[in-house]
């Protein structure tokens, strides 16, 4: 069996634009359109992932890890919307928080999209940013092909 690892004259003969991408993609909604979004880095989904945790009592007088999951898809959303400059578009819009009398993107969100398009939006950012099998393939497929 033989393998191709990278190799480093492989990588410093790529262009670092093509190295450093940022990946886009979008996703048709039923009431916005199509919106679209950007891969996150590796800090943003971090931050993101951190942002869904927090601490509550166990019953038993000490305190747990809580990560609410669906929390970090609705923040995965905003984070990935309102970094692809594509569109002037983003849950995170002052103007828009206010016509839908909400405080947080996390709620327009809530709001504007249904639960399974909050599921299925955030699944394609993660594949975009490199979790799951297909971006893993793609990603084998890219360095194999430079």
């Amino acid at each position: 069996m033989n393998k191709n690892f990278v190799s480093l004259e492989q990588i410093l003969g790529t262009d670092v634009e093509a190295l450093t991408a940022i990946k886009e993609g979008d996703y048709p909604t039923e009431k916005l359109g199509l919106v679209p979004f950007q891969a996150l880095t590796q800090a943003e989904y971090k931050q993101a992932k951190k942002d869904c945790m927090k601490y509550v009592k166990n019953g038993k007088g000490g305190m747990e890890l809580d990560f609410d999951d669906e929390k970090l898809k609705v923040r995965i959303i905003a984070l990935a919307v309102d970094k692809d400059k594509r569109s002037s578009f983003t849950f995170m819009s002052k103007a828009l928080l206010e016509k839908l009398g909400v405080v947080t993107a996390d709620h327009a969100i809530e709001k504007l999209l249904s639960p399974g398009e909050i599921h299925n939006i955030a699944m394609e950012i993660q594949d975009l940013s490199g979790f799951g099998e297909k971006a893993q393939k793609d990603n084998e497929e890219a360095v194999k092909n430079s």
